[in-house]
């Protein structure tokens, strides 16, 4: 799908329809109107506009002088924000993917001039609306049983010549939209792709192959490279497979060779059983996209790449099958991590921490600015907060708090869970330095968090469970049904800050 920001009059674009997002004052509303009417040449009558009021969550759609016109609500204009943009474009996206056109223009909103704020407009306008057309089909043969986008070209506009000034900072808000929007999109794909296509080896071979003609490089190492390191988490969790373990490290070298590197390690079961703990058969199939955050760590390699982060950022991703077998590891079992440190297995069905004990460890190597991992880590995490948002915890309250802002911008949010030393106690073992669940049903994301911690070197660290926000059970706005590609856009903007601020 091609994406551009048009510089010249509407007149000139021709569109198979045009989205305009409207604020429900009266005077706005009415001021909109009139300037759509003169600027295509045609009539709104009052009729068309009978239950439609520019309140959040209205769309209608106007025919008028052959032209198509979808007018979303925004709300009040002294309550609208970002993400309240975003909704009303992937609404307006998802009405014009309807009508089955091919050419859809955009309106970038109006207002009183915004300066630089008029970028992050251009941005979120771009990401809601392609968000929002996101579909997995490809596994359709016969493509009329399911509603496929036929939409082939976005363009985003102006209406007048007030934003003129700015249309450099509109352009750059579109492009990076399209990057950041399509790269999560891609990391929904990883996501949804069945487990019998996407598995660690060729999970691997797929990154390997696009690395090439990317700004980012990819590292294997295979089971013997693994077994060498002594990486007993990831061994001992792939034990009970025929598929065997990868562990890949992606390289983006956008800063200085002095600077050190942020680091973002993402969890990649590309499937969860549960193992010798297996899980209940109900939901089981959803379990294709607990390696959502390894998808969201490639979807940032993928973004950071294309916008060009002034930043050196590390991905590494350890990758395995957790299955019930006759050579699975057992609760009570007893493994030796990558650091040394021996873990009790009480539960199988809690592996994610396992491989990640070992990337943590590793990353101390790095020498890091600071370590970012995510996971799909617990069930816990959705009996918490639901999938509003996800949890975020760690040892450093200002990278914790860096990251809060990048959610706040992006609505891919985080809220921060303790991590008081009671907790630690509750992960103690009678017969090993540490034990892979807590004590009975209580805070089981925070014992998960506090697991990590065990394994986290001197650099500073936050921990994001996204099992809330990573898959869902119905589409919203912009979010789809299954994967959702959360953490993508929440680091890229964090990253994003960084860069800024350099």
């Amino acid at each position: 799908m091609k994406i551009r920001f048009e510089k010249s009059d509407i007149k000139n674009i021709k569109a198979d329809a045009y989205l305009f997002l409207v604020y429900q004052d009266k005077t706005l509303f009415e001021n909109e109107l009139k300037l759509i009417q003169k600027q295509l040449k045609c009539k709104i009558t009052d009729v068309s506009l009978e239950d439609f009021e520019g309140k959040e969550k209205q769309t209608t759609l106007i025919y008028s002088n052959d032209h198509r016109i979808i007018l979303s609500g925004v709300g009040l204009k002294d309550k609208v924000s970002l993400e309240k943009m975003r909704k009303a474009t992937a609404r307006g996206a998802k009405k014009a993917k309807s009508l089955k056109i091919k050419k859809f223009a955009i309106e970038i909103i109006q207002d009183d001039p915004m300066g630089a704020e008029i970028e992050d407009v251009a941005r979120a306008e771009a990401i809601g609306a392609i968000l929002a057309l996101y579909s997995f089909d490809k596994y359709f043969t016969k493509k009329d049983t399911k509603e496929i986008s036929t939409i082939r070209e976005i363009i985003f506009f102006t209406q007048t010549n007030s934003f003129a000034k700015y249309s450099k900072e509109i352009e750059s808000g579109v492009k990076s939209g399209n990057v950041i929007a399509n790269s999560t999109n891609f990391a929904r794909d990883l996501g949804n792709e069945p487990s019998n296509i996407i598995y660690p080896e060729s999970l691997a071979d797929l990154l390997k192959e696009r690395s090439e003609s990317k700004k980012y490089s990819v590292e294997v190492l295979d089971k013997k490279a693994i077994e060498d390191l002594k990486m007993g988490g990831v061994l001992e969790v792939a034990r009970g497979s025929d598929r065997e373990p990868r562990f890949l490290i992606l390289r983006y070298n956008g800063g200085q060779e002095s600077d050190k590197p942020v680091v973002i390690v993402g969890k990649g079961v590309t499937f969860d059983s549960g193992g010798i703990s297996i899980k209940p058969a109900a939901g089981m199939a959803l379990m294709k996209m607990d390696m959502g955050g390894a998808a969201a760590v490639i979807g940032i390699f993928e973004a950071i790449s294309q916008l060009g982060i002034n930043q050196n950022v590390i991905g590494l991703i350890p990758s395995v099958e957790n299955m019930p077998g006759g050579n699975s590891f057992k609760p009570g079992d007893i493994i030796t991590a990558y650091n040394g440190m021996t873990i009790e297995v009480d539960n199988t069905d809690a592996e994610g921490r396992l491989i990640l004990a070992d990337a943590l460890s590793y990353a101390s190597q790095f020498n890091p600015k600071y370590v970012i991992d995510m996971a799909t880590l617990t069930g816990a995490a959705i009996i918490a907060i639901g999938n509003v948002s996800s949890i975020v915890m760690g040892n450093d309250q200002d990278l914790i708090d860096k990251l809060f802002i990048a959610g706040e911008q992006t609505y891919d949010r985080v809220w921060q869970l303790p991590l008081w030393e009671e907790y630690d106690k509750m992960i103690d073992s009678d017969v090993a330095d540490v034990k892979n669940t807590g004590t009975g049903r209580q805070a089981g994301t925070i014992t998960a968090g506090m697991f990590l911690k065990r394994f986290v070197g001197d650099y500073p660290w936050a921990h994001i469970d996204i099992a809330s926000t990573a898959m869902r059970d119905s589409e919203s706005e912009y979010n789809p049904k299954n994967a959702t590609g959360s953490g993508v856009r929440l680091v890229t903007q964090f990253l994003m800050n960084e860069s800024k601020n350099n």
